[in-house]
């Protein structure tokens, strides 16, 4: 992004086929474990509350198995199965397996699940906690037609589902709504649909200001895009808890900002938003990518926000930014190593009449199914470790189809020398493709992961420094990455510490193994780490003070896993059980057992916070606000994807104002139907794409 001269990210798709453990999400609200375990480098924090469960899709939810083992479930035809989910192996807060459960997709709220149970207990927790959830679900019999919400339900929709506002004046839709399924509708036109959509996106507005006015501190991201009509839009992201510990994602703002775009233009764009949505006292942090007129708004805030959340870790540069940067660095060294690799891909996939031959040589000499090789792309790092990680299996036949056909073209031919430090360097990628995946997730804490992927990220140059192909590279990337972390943020640390399985010693240890790994002799001692969170500490408790009495409890665990990391962690920190004699909240937190061993792979810091507020009332609001910042601006990439599908090249001159409701209220639609973007994958999706490397 290019705030200065107007040149800002444009967001491009990309994909990755691995991602990497999710080291906090709650199985069912974003977790990239889900998809591939295996592949975290140094291993995963882990994911899954008791009793959570990804959500499945409708037709999962019909034929997954519960009760009925060797066998399909019966198909299930109820209404109350768009709003419960099956878990065949719920787990209670015990730990205890107690068999298939029906779970709200609402609330925590889960019910016996067995063939001769019925669905009653299910249909009645819905209508009577739930109602607005599934108004004419149960009971169609009873439905009205009603033109005033069906102008309404179409505004949501094309909003939604990114339609134009000539959708419901289409002759053909009107023909299929008549004759199929109501003979009463009649075209909607496009000037009608258009004010619909204003007046549904004021309303639900006005439900999201009392949302905002009933939770706690809210962390914001940030990030510019140019659609097709060259004009600059800033998309402000709000990140919250609700009351269930659950983090929540929305966009409250895609708006025009005018030219040019410098640090006055956006603190007004965005300080506009604050006091729009009323959250002038609510803001904590807010997280931009490095761009340095995004940085020179920071004395503007400081000036102008008086929070009750005390300011002093208002500004997070994005971490997703920082590691492109670092590892560009990087590439630029290591590019003439694997440039062969690169051309011999490009040389492929260039050529429908190459890419045809390939698949032939493929199929019918190497016995492996045709594949298209992901291109690498400049100042996109994350593209060349795809496309290393997509040769995989295939180097001989790349090597033999180019030597043959590409040789005229060629120095000398491509060998397994090539693709031993090709291969070599995709696993040095690897554990940044790894840190970038886990910090840009937005449905689990980031704030207290990140010293976790900084530690693998010093020992994986500690382990290749000494590499002869990797010398240069590490020595350019290590010189980057002391630029922005030899002062560590506090809020890292302080989030670290607030996970408990880390505490203030497992924080003092790893930043004492980054240092060293480093030559980074700068960072907080313990001493410091503890004076920092005792200042904060001391003005919560001046704040939300409360005579409740906290008691500790020891953990259990029912789960095992490995990871490098947590590993040692636990070696030097010690599990064992320590007597609680602190007076303060602080103390006695500090002072607790650390989360055994076996646990630190799938735990839940929200899960466990949530189960023990009651102990540390004071305490917990800190953690909460601590746990809420996003340290990364991807969020908006989902955004930035959605404009540049609203406006397109038909709908170019489509108003600003106009743009914002549409951008806001798909978001909005999408969370409440539960449909927002579940993983990093989905928000990481295009991030580099077209990037400032070059501002930092």
């Amino acid at each position: 992004m290019d705030a200065g001269n107007g040149d800002d990210r444009q967001s491009h798709s990309g994909s990755s086929d691995e991602l990497p453990r999710n080291p906090i999400a709650p199985q069912g609200r974003g977790s990239v474990g889900e998809e591939a375990a295996s592949n975290t480098v140094g291993g995963g924090i882990g994911a899954g509350p008791l009793g959570s469960t990804a959500t499945p899709t409708d037709s999962t939810r019909a034929t997954s198995n519960s009760g009925f083992s060797g066998s399909k479930r019966p198909r299930r035809y109820s209404w109350v199965w768009n709003h419960f989910t099956i878990n065949d192996n719920f787990i209670n807060e015990s730990g205890i397996d107690i068999g298939p459960r029906s779970v709200c997709h609402y609330c925590d709220k889960h019910y016996k699940c067995r063939s001769h149970n019925g669905n009653g207990p299910e249909g009645r927790h819905l209508k009577s906690k739930h109602a607005d959830k599934i108004a004419g679900a149960s009971d169609s019999s009873n439905f009205v037609y009603s033109k005033e919400k069906m102008r309404h339900g179409l505004a949501l929709y094309v909003a939604a589902a990114e339609q134009p506002f000539t959708f419901g004046d289409d002759i053909r839709f009107e023909y299929f709504v008549q004759n199929y399924l109501n003979p009463s509708f009649a075209k909607v036109s496009r000037n009608s649909t258009r004010s619909d959509t204003k007046k549904a996106h004021s309303e639900v507005k006005k439900d999201l200001i009392s949302e905002l006015a009933t939770v706690g501190a809210i962390g914001f991201t940030s990030d510019m895009w140019s659609g097709i009509n060259n004009r600059g839009y800033i998309c402000v992201t709000a990140h919250y808890k609700d009351s269930s510990w659950t983090l929540q994602k929305k966009i409250i703002a895609f708006r025009l900002v005018e030219f040019p775009h410098d640090a006055n233009h956006i603190f007004d764009s965005i300080m506009g938003v604050f006091r729009d949505f009323s959250v002038l006292d609510k803001v904590y942090s807010i997280t931009f990518d490095n761009h340095s007129a995004n940085t020179a708004t920071l004395p503007l805030f400081v000036r102008n926000l008086t929070t009750p959340y005390f300011g002093e870790l208002l500004h997070l540069r994005c971490v997703c930014h920082v590691i492109n940067l670092v590892v560009q660095d990087g590439l630029e060294k290591i590019a003439p190593q694997i440039s062969k690799i690169r051309n011999a891909v490009l040389f492929i996939g260039n050529s429908p009449s190459r890419q045809q031959e390939f698949d032939k040589m493929c199929t019918t000499f190497y016995n492996l199914k045709p594949k298209n090789m992901n291109a690498d792309v400049q100042n996109r790092w994350n593209s060349t470790y795809l496309m290393l990680k997509s040769c995989r299996k295939y180097s001989d036949v790349i090597s033999a189809y180019v030597n043959q056909r590409y040789r005229p073209y060629l120095d000398s031919p491509l060998t397994q020398d090539h693709w031993k430090i090709g291969f070599e360097f995709m696993k040095f990628l690897k554990v940044f493709y790894v840190a970038t995946l886990c910090c840009s997730g937005v449905r689990y804490p980031t704030s207290c992961i990140v010293l976790h992927h900084l530690f693998n990220i010093s020992v994986n140059f500690r382990k290749h420094r000494e590499h002869p192909n990797f010398v240069h590279a590490c020595l350019a990337m290590e010189a980057k990455f002391r630029k922005y972390y030899e002062e560590m943020p506090p809020i890292f640390m302080l989030a670290a510490v607030m996970d408990p399985r880390m505490k203030l010693k497992g924080v003092s240890l790893v930043l004492g193994q980054i240092g060293t790994n480093l030559g980074i002799f700068t960072l907080p001692s313990s001493d410091d780490v503890y004076d920092l969170l005792t200042t904060m500490y001391a003005k919560y408790d001046s704040k939300f003070h409360s005579t409740a009495a906290s008691t500790a409890a020891p953990l259990t665990s029912s789960t095992s896993g490995n990871d490098e990391f947590w590993n040692f962690v636990s070696s030097n920190i010690g599990i064992g059980s320590s007597t609680v004699s602190s007076r303060i909240e602080l103390d006695k937190y500090l002072d607790l057992e650390s989360v055994n061993v076996n646990e630190m792979r799938d735990f839940d810091v929200l899960a466990w916070w949530k189960k023990n507020e009651d102990k540390y009332p004071v305490l917990s609001i800190m953690t909460r606000d601590l746990l809420t910042p996003l340290v990364s601006s991807v969020a908006s990439e989902s955004a930035f994807s959605a404009g540049s599908r609203v406006l397109d090249e038909r709908r170019n001159r489509l108003a600003p104002d106009i743009l914002d409701c549409l951008i806001c209220l798909k978001d909005w639609e999408d969370a409440r139907l539960g449909i927002q973007k579940r993983s990093a994958k989905d928000e990481f999706r295009g991030y580099f794409a077209d990037s400032d490397i070059d501002s930092d």
